[in-house]
């Protein structure tokens, strides 16, 4: 793995781990604890999910379908894999956040098995994140580092859940084994280097639903108190950087087309 990748990568993932940890210190910054930043938060997600993840899972089928299609027949069942995929991911935590919901309205013990499954199931969602971070600053470091913003935003309305669950439980033992879950996918990744192109595409496409799913779920629901001014503003900041980098990229490749013709 290229040294840089490495480097950038690690820098990702610590920027993510400090964010779990410190959890219980900035739900004390206002701008965060404003009704307004679940709102943003899942606007600027949104924006990178419409116009990164889901067009990012039409290079993802390429990579899986290479692989199907040596061990089953053409058809457009094999071609449409990546996209069942990110329904799986839609499909799972749907059900996980449903059952978590009604078992932490019954009595306390059965709350608090709720809240282990939540934990558990974000851990493996961290570690996918994680996991497929060497992959995509392999592709664009520009547009990994806006993914790692979004996911940071995101993390920190998911962890205010989290605490408004089970405080006790969550800033004495939850947010370690949520940081430590990041560093293990990143490990994981980094660990398979090359190898890991065809599985980072699998578990990119699954994230993608995951992602979709917790976003409407945790920042964007009548729960959350949206609104739809800090929604918009979320949308169009997230956006407008995507666009950026795209046109700054463009600039690039047509200076450096450039530079070999002439």
């Amino acid at each position: 793995m290229d040294d840089d990748i490495l480097i950038y990568s690690a820098a990702f993932t610590a920027l993510l781990v400090l964010l779990h940890l410190a959890a219980p210190w900035l739900r004390r910054v206002s701008m965060m604890a404003r009704p307004g930043f679940a709102s943003f938060s899942g606007g600027f997600a949104a924006a990178f999910v419409f116009l990164h993840m889901l067009p990012g899972l039409i290079e993802s089928k390429d990579s899986i379908g290479a692989v199907l299609h040596s061990h089953f027949a053409e058809s457009r069942l094999v071609d449409t894999g990546v996209f069942l995929l990110a329904l799986l991911g839609f499909t799972i935590f749907f059900g996980l956040r449903r059952w978590c919901r009604q078992e932490s309205k019954k009595d306390r013990e059965k709350g608090h098995r709720s809240f282990l499954v939540s934990i558990g199931s974000f851990s493996v969602y961290n570690a996918v994140i994680t996991f497929t971070l060497a992959e995509r600053i392999a592709l664009d470091v520009f547009t990994a580092a806006i993914f790692t913003l979004a996911i940071g935003l995101h993390m920190v309305i998911i962890d205010a859940e989290h605490e408004a669950h089970d405080a006790t439980n969550f800033n004495r033992w939850g947010r370690y084994v949520l940081s430590a879950s990041l560093v293990f996918g990143w490990g994981i990744g980094v660990g398979m280097g090359e190898h890991s192109v065809f599985a980072a595409a699998v578990l990119s496409s699954v994230l993608a639903g995951a992602l979709l799913l917790n976003v409407f779920h945790y920042e964007l629901s009548e729960v959350s108190d949206a609104r739809f001014g800090s929604f918009l503003c979320g949308i169009g900041c997230g956006a407008s950087i995507l666009l950026l980098v795209l046109v700054f990229e463009s600039q690039i490749n047509a200076s450096e087309g450039l530079g070999a013709i002439l």
